[in-house]
């Protein structure tokens, strides 16, 4: 386990590989152990890293600075404490999404490219599911009963509710479609057509589901919240085309199987 700290606040990470940065920041159910996996995949192309928010994990709990604007400053502060290369690659999930976004609109020389999993493009596309909901609750609320991945159980019990309760009631009042228009580097947005937290763009927001402009739209057909856990190989293999995608890249696909080649 590795910390730092900001403010006399405790920062929980964990990095692996060499290579160009890529920082993984997870949503509001579980912290950073569900990058495990993708990371681990990655880690021969890039140096990836993954850190609690604040509220989550191992990281400080911090009341104040359970809101968006403390996160976004929170990538900052991460950047700079640990002396990490610009431009990075961000790949936020939920809570996260929206951070990795919300940054790469207000910094985006820092930035090289952004993915977004289950991004509520505005508060309507927010379900109340976890709004009140213990910790013990959380994962069968979003999951459901009959499913779960160990890398969310073990770190569930660590979450600190208020963080989870304050940060959806301020971005149930938001809307960051203008961000994602107006965004000045590449944006990959993934979906679980299955998940109940987060619904994926439609009705007037419909339109967002174009690849257009370096910005690519997929939907993982069977995948609920976690598409990262539930479809691994995919996901890793959709993130890494994303990546390394030249700039003529016209649209990304599934492809079925992916494995890490080792030397």
């Amino acid at each position: 386990m590795s910390i730092t700290t900001i403010d006399s606040q405790l920062i929980h990470y964990e990095v692996l590989g060499r290579g160009q940065p890529l920082i993984f920041i997870h949503g509001w159910v579980g912290s950073w152990r569900y990058w495990w996996p993708s990371m681990q995949a990655l880690s021969a192309h890039y140096r990836t890293f993954a850190f609690d928010l604040w509220g989550f994990g191992d990281s400080s709990k911090v009341t104040d600075a359970y809101k968006l604007e403390a996160y976004v400053e929170m990538v900052d502060q991460f950047i700079d404490k640990l002396g990490v290369a610009r431009p990075v690659i961000l790949v936020g999930h939920g809570l996260g999404a929206v951070v990795a976004l919300s940054y790469t609109a207000k910094r985006p020389d820092n930035v090289a490219k952004v993915a977004t999993i289950s991004l509520p493009v505005a508060g309507e596309f927010l379900t109340n599911k976890l709004q009140g909901a213990d910790t013990g609750s959380m994962i069968s609320r979003v999951l459901g009963r009959s499913e779960s991945f160990s890398e969310l159980d073990s770190e569930i019990r660590k979450v600190d509710p208020m963080a989870v309760s304050k940060s959806i009631e301020e971005i149930n009042d938001l809307n960051f479609v203008s961000d994602i228009t107006a965004l000045e580097r590449p944006l990959l947005m993934v979906y679980g057509r299955q998940d109940s937290l987060v619904l994926p763009p439609n009705g007037e927001y419909s339109y967002l589901q174009q690849s257009i402009n370096d910005r690519f739209y997929v939907e993982l057909d069977l995948c609920h919240h976690f598409p990262m856990l539930q479809e691994k190989a995919k996901f890793n293999r959709l993130l890494l085309d994303f990546i390394i995608a030249s700039a003529d890249l016209t649209e990304l696909t599934i492809k079925e199987y992916w494995t890490r080649r080792i030397r």
